[in-house]
């Protein structure tokens, strides 16, 4: 497990990388969703980057979702050649998940969203805007993905051990 913890805080990392460097530089409208409804409507006349830094922005995050790809392949593959049967490869699947939603909420959500305010800085218009100080702004999203990880995984598990 101790690997699986490893490639997820190395995909963790990272996706606060991209997080930090390619939102500056991202459409607002693919930012702000992320963000709570009333900054989401302060900010939305803010002006977009131009269009050679919104790529620059996308292919930053290709980077990450290949990270996260690459991660699970591995992963995968290195289960297979350990012997794992389906629910070792699940429950590794799902260590790695949750460890990324953990930083997600943790890193991502609770400190650099709320606690230093990062996008209050990418987008001042927000500043007085209440949903900077409500910590709980994406709980449904978030309980939504913790309860369908273990059948994602499960599915992922299945789908390697077809090339066992």
């Amino acid at each position: 497990m101790l690997k699986t913890i490893l490639v997820a805080l190395i995909v963790c990392v990272i996706e606060i990388l991209v997080i930090v460097i390619a939102s500056p530089m991202a459409k607002p409208a693919i930012v702000l969703r992320f963000l709570p409804e009333d900054v989401r409507l302060a900010a939305a006349n803010h002006p977009e980057p131009p269009k050679r830094k919104q790529m620059m922005a996308h292919f930053l995050l290709a980077i990450f979702l290949i990270a996260m790809l690459g991660g699970m392949i591995y992963l995968g593959i290195e289960g297979l050649k350990s012997g794992y049967g389906f629910w070792k490869m699940t429950l590794r699947f799902v260590v790695f998940l949750y460890v990324m939603k953990a930083f997600d909420i943790l890193v991502q959500d609770q400190w650099l969203v709320m606690t230093i305010g990062y996008f209050k800085k990418l987008y001042p218009e927000t500043a007085e805007c209440e949903g900077w100080k409500d910590r709980g702004f994406n709980n449904k999203n978030q309980i939504i993905r913790i309860i369908a990880y273990p059948f994602l995984c499960m599915l992922t598990a299945g789908i390697f051990m077809l090339f066992r």
